[in-house]
């Protein structure tokens, strides 16, 4: 269910049958930017897919081997709403790559590298668009489709710890599940909690990108982007599934992009 005010969430929460719990559930919400795939293009706007308005000087990236990454989605910083909580740049773009053929889960520091986040502080405009990499799959050459942003509020996901600390019943779970499904389509994402399939993204982004079965050790995981499975675009991650752009937020403040880190989650 898509929430767009705030005021009103309590008594949704109420009647689908969360009275209980709602004043936890709404406590926990967060602002992000619902992004909603339109029309086929080409243009230097906010995108899924297609050509990248990538400025030439900046090198394709690549990791193991030197295979060329995807190229997943680019956001036009300047013309986004801000999210309170999320430091993004105000001007410039942001470029999303990822290795789309062998989709590294990001569950294991050996996957570093398998997806790429690149700033520019030109605008997307004062880019013509830049061929794919020769060397990128053909089942990695995604079909472009400009995207809107809606604010929207996030609600935690079934995985948050509010539902076992308040000892959630079965019924209340399900009612939960019922009304923030985490598996409707599409949906892409800035900022806010991420439409977690599996488990707690900040979990799963803390421990894959130290070592394998660490402890976290922070809970200061943001949402940069997420992008859904889009028959549209031809992306399909996993079975069905999702992946998420995630990065600490002093990372982001200091814009080390290459900090970023990707996990995928499926069915």
């Amino acid at each position: 269910m898509a929430i767009t005010d705030k005021s009103i969430l309590r008594k949704q929460l109420t009647d689908a049958g969360l009275g209980r719990l709602a004043s936890a559930i709404q406590a926990q919400t967060k602002p992000s930017l619902r992004l909603t795939a339109t029309k086929p293009s080409a243009q230097p706007v906010s995108r899924l897919g297609g050509r990248p308005n990538l400025p030439k000087e900046i090198r394709w990236p690549v990791w193991q081997n030197e295979v060329p990454l995807a190229f997943i989605a680019q956001l036009d910083l300047a013309t986004l709403p801000s999210v309170r909580g999320l430091p993004l740049p105000k001007t410039g773009a942001l470029f999303f790559f990822y290795d789309a053929t062998e989709q590294p889960w990001g569950y294991d520091p050996k996957h570093r590298g398998g997806a790429q986040v690149i700033y520019s502080p030109s605008p997307l405009s004062a880019h013509g668009v830049r061929a794919l990499h020769r060397d990128v799959d053909e089942e990695a050459r995604f079909r472009g489709l400009a995207v809107t942003s809606t604010p929207e509020v996030s609600l935690p996901s079934h995985n948050h710890p509010l539902f076992r600390e308040l000892q959630a019943t079965e019924a209340e779970w399900n009612a939960y599940m019922a009304f923030h499904d985490p598996f409707q389509r599409a949906v892409h994402r800035i900022g806010g909690h991420g439409n977690e399939i599996q488990g707690e993204l900040s979990l799963a982004a803390e421990r894959g990108s130290k070592r394998k079965g660490a402890d976290s050790t922070s809970s200061d995981w943001l949402l940069l982007l997420q992008v859904d499975s889009e028959p549209r675009t031809g992306t399909v991650w996993g079975d069905g599934g999702r992946i998420f752009f995630m990065m600490q937020k002093d990372d982001l403040r200091r814009r080390r992009f290459d900090c970023s880190w990707l996990i995928l989650q499926c069915t």
